[in-house]
């Protein structure tokens, strides 16, 4: 996905993926339009799984399956093949 410099988006670090189902969690409070999501978690050697800044945007986010924690949040369960590498022109 390509967005302006200046399309402003929520910006969203996710620590460690859900490895076996391949999904990242999303707490509905961080969901904007527009969501710049950094998955941050790295191998060994320290080199990120995935360096690239993804992007999705709320209808993607909020058509995916959710899960409700203990303390009443709501998560959204994204699969990763459905975030975009995010380009600013």
């Amino acid at each position: 996905m390509t967005l302006s410099r200046t399309t402003t988006c929520s910006q969203i670090d996710i620590r460690s993926p859900r490895w076996k189902q391949r999904v990242v969690g999303i707490a509905n409070y961080r969901v904007g339009f527009h969501n710049s999501i950094d998955i941050l978690a790295t191998d060994k050697e320290g080199k990120r799984y995935y360096p690239n800044t993804l992007y999705a945007s709320a209808d993607t986010i909020k058509s995916c399956d959710t899960q409700t924690l203990d303390n009443g949040t709501l998560l959204y369960l994204v699969p990763i093949s459905k975030l975009e590498t995010l380009e600013r022109e």
